[in-house]
């Protein structure tokens, strides 16, 4: 009785640290498009790397102030883009690695 116990107990904390780091990320990114929105440019940058296993996103290089930036953002299968392609992008003009592609709802 008292393994069983101690298996629950495990799994319990095992779950509410996954929960606890989901939460984080989550509001992490939350916040990361609050500082984007609040003070943004969009440019055009090209598609350098397309991802469709364990989540889909984009890898995107795009240059602000002569500096080059390769970063990533979500977008759905059934949106069509290829490696190469030029896509919109919105970046935060305080830390313009914090982007939000065309593709994702918050742009």
């Amino acid at each position: 009785m008292k393994d069983k116990i101690k298996v629950f107990a495990t799994l319990t904390l095992l779950m509410c640290g996954l929960y606890g780091i989901y939460k984080f990320l989550e509001n992490r990114r939350s916040n990361d498009i609050e500082l984007i929105n609040k003070d943004f440019k969009i440019i055009d940058g090209i598609v350098v790397k397309k991802s469709v296993q364990k989540g889909n996103s984009l890898r995107v290089k795009y240059i602000v102030n002569g500096r080059v930036y390769i970063e990533s953002d979500g977008f759905l299968e059934s949106q069509k883009v290829n490696i190469g392609d030029s896509i919109r992008v919105k970046y935060s003009i305080d830390k313009p690695e914090l982007i939000i592609i065309e593709f994702n709802d918050y742009f």
